[in-house]
């Protein structure tokens, strides 16, 4: 397999303030793909050119810190190293240049509305604006849930190729969050084909009775979508007809307004 990580060009005069090992630690973390899920302290050397305790630091110190995993011999990301992408839209404005278009359909349906991407088996909430109204949900940006049980996670996991989506999934039984969660892996996959279909997640109840929420898969000028847009209410859920005639037409609509913004940042 080639190798993506970048060594310093050869005969180059290194700068005095580089950090050898704050590099190969990035270029480490950089190496992680869908061929590269996992390595061992001895495949990370021979990527990186050095030695086996070199190695071996480097991997034990991204796993204490939290942005690997370890698994006996193997280390893989962890959840938390896509908290340095949340961190990137911050820096950038996403959440700032997103939040009127927020509040705005928040106030057009009455509900709570959210931009997120996945984040290992959970979605992450990029932004959040909650509704005005006597309940409120104790969600905000930078907040996880469980992407199986969600409809924004759902939006996002039925764009997956099969060989991407076990990443996103938890392995064995899915928890029973609610009496309605779906925990039966072949029923999820055929929700997600539905989803796949219809362009659009519903979701109701599986999280916490009486909550329901609407997700679309934000489109995306550089390849396949990585946020997604949602609102979430508590009560009796939208009707199908309710859904199809309105909910959705206006995620639809002001994913279109938003897309000059969200086209620039992923």
């Amino acid at each position: 397999m080639p190798s993506k990580v970048a060594a310093s060009p050869a005969g180059s005069e290194k700068n005095s303030e580089f950090l050898d090992t704050l590099a190969n630690g990035l270029r480490l973390m950089e190496a992680f793909d869908e061929q590269r899920r996992s390595m061992t302290i001895q495949s990370a050397a021979e990527l990186l050119r050095i030695t086996r305790p070199a190695s071996r630091r480097i991997l034990l110190t991204l796993a204490e810190l939290g942005y690997l995993h370890q698994d006996e011999r193997q280390f893989a990301l962890a959840p938390k190293a896509i908290e340095l992408g949340y961190r990137y839209f911050r820096s950038l404005g996403l959440a700032a240049a997103v939040r009127p278009h927020l509040q705005t359909l928040s106030r057009e349906l009455g509900a709570g509305a959210a931009i997120g991407m996945l984040a290992g088996t959970d979605v992450l909430f990029v932004e959040r604006v909650e509704a005005d109204r006597p309940i409120k949900l104790d969600l905000r940006a930078g907040d996880r849930l469980p992407a199986y049980a969600h409809s924004l996670g759902r939006a996002l996991l039925a764009l997956l190729p099969e060989e991407r989506l076990a990443a996103h999934l938890p392995t064995g039984t899915f928890s029973k969050l609610s009496p309605h969660t779906v925990t039966e892996r072949k029923k999820l996959l055929k929700e997600l084909e539905r989803v796949r279909e219809r362009g659009w997640s519903f979701v109701n109840s599986e999280l916490v009775a009486g909550l329901f929420g609407v997700a679309i898969a934000l489109p995306s000028a550089a390849g396949p979508a990585v946020l997604g847009l949602n609102v979430t209410s508590i009560g009796e859920p939208w009707s199908t007809a309710q859904l199809e005639q309105r909910i959705v037409p206006r995620l639809r609509a002001w994913a279109e307004q938003m897309r000059p913004i969200t086209d620039t940042l992923v």
